[in-house]
């Protein structure tokens, strides 16, 4: 197997906060799917905790003045804690669900945040595109499906949902082999001129 001599780049996320990330999404598209739904509980705490992991490493990397991950962790972590008190508590009767219209336009809302994040990925490597590309489609086909209440764009949003938290994983795996042998073994797939500027 050849192993590639180029330098490994700076980390996209911190791994754990990757997946807390991918364990987040994955229990809340398991909630949106009948037949594998979790217990309502377990899904709470599972949210709760992944939100308590991003909004930790966004913290940390806000003190470190390293603003990139501290811009995307920190409304993540928010994101998981507010679907708490819209999904999780109206099943524990604790207040009401929100109205179709009201997910469609916050749901929609957190896809054009996740945009953004898409379109700053352009430079990056071809996973992190992959990732928020994903998940960007996931969260406007579920936010579709709040107003059309469709099962197709329930499922197109969950299967893209899978793919960006298996991306999640993988980046964060990557990210640790290569930083511990400070060279990239597990490829991110690099973006064109960033390869051609490293050969320069």
């Amino acid at each position: 197997m050849q192993v590639s001599s180029s330098p490994v780049s700076s980390p996209e996320l911190p791994g754990p906060a990757l997946v807390a990330l991918a364990l987040s999404l994955i229990i809340y598209l398991l909630s949106l799917l009948a037949p594998y739904r979790p217990p309502i509980l377990l899904t709470g705490i599972v949210l709760v905790c992944g939100a308590a992991v991003q909004l930790m490493y966004g913290l940390f990397s806000r003190q470190r003045e390293d603003t990139r991950p501290a811009a995307i962790l920190l409304p993540f972590g928010i994101f998981w804690l507010s679907l708490v008190s819209y999904d999780v508590f109206p099943e524990l009767g604790l207040g009401r669900h929100p109205g179709a219209i009201t997910m469609f336009s916050y749901l929609s809302l957190w896809g054009l945040f996740v945009a953004i994040l898409f379109l700053g990925s352009f430079r990056r490597s071809l996973a992190v595109r992959l990732l928020w590309g994903t998940l960007m489609f996931s969260l406007l086909s579920l936010s579709m499906n709040h107003l059309r209440d469709d099962r197709v764009f329930l499922l197109l949003g969950c299967l893209s949902g899978f793919v960006a938290s298996v991306t999640a994983v993988y980046i964060a795996a990557a990210q640790a082999v290569n930083q511990r042998r400070r060279c990239e073994i597990v490829p991110l797939g690099r973006w064109r001129g960033l390869a051609e500027e490293d050969s320069n």
